[in-house]
């Protein structure tokens, strides 16, 4: 029988399990562990995060100046009306 391991989490805890020989479930664990710190997608990932982060900032920046201009630009052609009606009266 092959021995394996589990691990659920909860809010707060780990819920570890095994089957079988609980020494090979911790040497299958140890590989798996090293499969992933050695796992050669993580930097693209880690690349493509950052790019988004940067991308979404980028936006949102943008969004904030156009609307500044736009408040801006109101409140100046409000101005000019009042000051143009104030001086047809």
């Amino acid at each position: 029988m092959k021995s394996s391991y589990s691990i659920k989490e909860s809010k707060d805890r780990y819920n570890f399990t095994y089957s079988g020989d609980l020494g090979e479930a911790t040497e299958k664990a140890k590989k798996d562990l090293k499969k992933e710190k050695e796992n050669p997608d993580i930097p693209y990932w880690i690349w493509i995060k950052s790019r988004a982060e940067k991308a979404i900032n980028a936006h949102n920046n943008r969004i904030r100046r156009i609307q500044a201009f736009i408040d801006c630009a109101e409140r100046h052609l409000k101005a000019e009306k009042e000051e143009a009606k104030t001086e047809n009266e």
